[in-house]
């Protein structure tokens, strides 16, 4: 597979990251040498300084051999116009491209399709960012929500505190604690080391675990094993941007939203397009500003303002002036080692909230849902099984999968309802499957799987 990305920025630079390990032919463009240079140096890619939307750069980057092209310069106009010349230039089969400005996305019907602006994906980040922390906000205790299965099914990631009950305890104990709910803990990441566990396995503090349960069942799981049974009611936002706008909005009909901001004029925009939230001008880093705003009475303090040292600075702030759980937006990846330590309750990395979207399209047969895990050392997807006549799993056991060591299934939903993934499950025409891979280097045995033309496939199950 041959994949052109245009810009390498932070999500150029992630996707090709991410699928720079890989059997992909990778080319970057980007017209700023510096960056170039960057990515020469740190990945094993080829790079090519020029304007992503020139006929002539595109054609030297080889995109008459492109399989796909990704498209995620910070112009949304260069980013569309690149797809346009891509698909009609060069009949480029897969055009995916980031579209930011709300005004094109209102149109998207309109304008995004082959007679049009051929872009056969959009990625929104900021929204993505969005809908990520929003589940965060509604699931107290979750460190990750992450939905397969049009949402019947969800993987969760929490950790496990100093004070949890359940320390000391092995897996099999925990089913009496719930009641009859099912719900499966798939993995454990301890000390950098993926464990899949067993029925015997412990816990242990500041174990990060990996819960499988129904989406309607998320916060009765956490519940009933975290004690995380009160839901959030106020909320703080930092940072008057799209993604502070965007979850304000989708959030100030549930719960008390103030969000500030230190611009006047932003003030002003915000309170215009805001119905029930309160808008403050001020200075989140002060103390006297946030203790008038009773911080020790916030629930979540969420800092999204565009810089990293300020979010920083507001979260650690904003936790010892008393906020119940911070959450702060992080782009830098110099950072990561810095602010994994606790003193922050919840650290977005943007890329790796966004990457999920673009491996799906990457991946191959049947796989629709990708999520990247643990910064991208692990990834889970979702496979939907065709009929015996396109595939040879259904009618199979799960145990007859055979799949490579370090993968395995974890959740399935039939019929839009999880039922426990037990080995001697029979797959069925329809089912989806969830599958987590520990190790990258797997992903294309497991998407052999998959895609029965392949000649591994024929090895992998028998």
């Amino acid at each position: 597979m041959r994949i052109i990305i245009l810009g390498a920025g932070r999500v150029g630079f992630t996707v090709a990251s991410n699928l720079s390990s890989e059997n992909i032919d990778i080319t970057l463009i980007d017209k700023n040498q510096q960056v170039i240079d960057t990515v020469c140096e740190r990945l094993d890619v080829s790079a090519i300084c020029g304007n992503v939307s020139h006929p002539d750069v595109l054609e030297s980057a080889g995109i008459k051999q492109a399989d796909i092209i990704i498209a995620v310069t910070d112009s949304d106009e260069t980013n569309m116009m690149a797809c346009q010349i891509a698909h009609h230039l060069f009949n480029v089969r897969q055009k995916i491209a980031r579209v930011r400005a709300q005004t094109f996305l209102d149109l998207k019907d309109r304008l995004f399709h082959k007679d049009a602006i051929p872009i056969d994906v959009i990625i929104n980040p900021e929204n993505e960012i969005v809908q990520f922390i929003k589940n965060l906000i509604l699931h107290p205790g979750a460190q990750q929500v992450l939905s397969f299965a049009n949402n019947s099914l969800s993987l969760v990631e929490t950790k496990c505190g100093r004070h949890s009950l359940l320390i000391g305890k092995s897996l099999s104990d925990l089913t009496s604690e719930l009641q009859g709910v099912y719900a499966r803990i798939a993995i454990i990441y301890r000390h950098s080391e993926i464990i899949i566990p067993n029925n015997q396995t412990v816990i242990e503090e500041n174990d990060r675990l990996f819960f499988v349960a129904a989406s309607d069942d998320i916060q009765k799981v956490l519940s009933l094993l975290f004690n995380q049974n009160k839901p959030y009611k106020r909320l703080i936002i930092a940072g008057g941007g799209r993604i502070g706008l965007g979850l304000a909005k989708e959030l100030e009909n549930t719960l008390q939203v103030k969000i500030i901001t230190k611009s006047n004029k932003k003030a002003y925009d915000l309170s215009e397009q805001l119905d029930h939230s309160i808008v403050l001008c001020g200075d989140a880093t002060d103390e006297a500003f946030l203790l008038d705003e009773n911080i020790d009475r916030t629930d979540v303090f969420c800092t999204l303002t565009s810089d990293d040292e300020t979010n920083i600075l507001c979260s650690m702030l904003a936790k010892n002036l008393g906020a119940k759980v911070v959450m702060s937006l992080v782009d830098r990846n110099a950072y990561m080692s810095m602010v994994d330590n606790g003193s922050i309750d919840n650290v977005i990395y943007p890329q790796h909230t966004t990457i999920g979207k673009i491996l799906s399209q990457v991946r191959q047969g049947d796989i629709t849902s990708v999520h990247s895990l643990l910064r991208g050392q692990a990834e889970t997807f979702e496979a939907i099984i065709q009929d015996q006549d396109k595939s040879n799993i259904a009618g199979k056991a799960i145990n007859d999968l055979k799949l490579p060591l370090g993968s395995f299934v974890i959740g399935m939903v039939r019929n839009s309802l999880s039922i426990p993934a037990k080995g001697e499950l029979i797959i069925e025409t329809g089912d989806h499957l969830i599958l987590f891979i520990s190790d990258k280097s797997l992903i294309h045995q497991v998407e052999a799987l998959f895609s029965p033309t392949k000649s591994l496939f024929s090895r992998l199950i028998n």
